[in-house]
């Protein structure tokens, strides 16, 4: 990700491929928005203990890892980077399950999850729709979807999703949409807006920028909210 007004010329690169190549340094890239998204909504997943539970764009597993500690009655990630699923295998256990799919149309049975993840993985979708439909198709009535992602509003703080492999600057391409879109989308399948944040950087990632000398971007930014984390729950009664 470039925090800079005017970062250097990019290739624009689709997520698939752009996964493909970041995949094997993608842990190991020191970035504050994921570091703020886990210190935030790692508090407000809840009770996951004997549930069903799909990560959509689970990447290399960040939050696999973190919700096999919660022992759920079985986990799934999904996503279309066979690049990023190599990575989540190495670290994930035998009995998570990791499936290469497109998050809007994925193998898995209808009804089938109580609870649902997106973490930033909405940007990288052309059709908020059609992922509204997939969660509220796998969720049973009364479960639940947690979405995060980067906040709308950083584009015009001129933020760009980029990395950097074999000495290329990457950005990845994205789309736009606004909050009360996401909320319109999900409410069209069903799904019920319980709670939303707009989070801001705090002490905890100021450190970070620090350490990448990149301190009076943070002081840029600080009280802006950069993520947002929102929950939904499918309509009906709980069986």
């Amino acid at each position: 990700m470039s925090f800079a007004a005017n970062p250097p010329e990019a290739v624009t690169i689709n997520p698939q491929g752009a996964y493909q190549l970041w995949a094997q340094h993608y842990d190991s890239t020191v970035n504050p928005l994921l570091a703020l998204e886990e210190r935030r909504l790692e508090a407000q997943l809840g009770d996951f203990t004997g549930k069903d539970v799909v990560d959509l764009g689970c990447g290399t597993g960040r939050w696999l890892k973190k919700l096999e500690n919660l022992r759920p009655h079985s986990l799934a990630g999904v996503d279309l980077s066979s690049a990023m699923l190599e990575q989540a295998r190495v670290k994930c256990a035998p009995s998570t399950r990791l499936l290469q799919s497109d998050c809007i149309d994925t193998p898995l049975h209808y009804r089938s999850a109580d609870r649902v993840l997106a973490s930033f993985l909405l940007s990288y979708l052309s059709d908020l729709n059609a992922f509204a439909r997939e969660a509220a198709r796998l969720l049973r009535p009364g479960g639940v979807i947690h979405v995060s992602d980067l906040h709308p509003n950083t584009a015009s703080y001129g933020w760009r999703r980029t990395f950097r492999a074999a000495g290329t600057v990457f950005e990845i391409e994205t789309h736009r949409y606004t909050l009360a879109y996401l909320v319109e989308s999900m409410w069209r399948s069903g799904l019920r807006l319980d709670q939303i944040a707009e989070w801001s950087f705090g002490p905890p990632e100021s450190a970070v920028f620090e350490r990448a000398g990149k301190l009076d971007t943070y002081l840029q930014v600080e009280s802006l909210p950069v993520v947002y984390w929102a929950r939904f729950t499918l309509a009906g009664a709980r069986p």
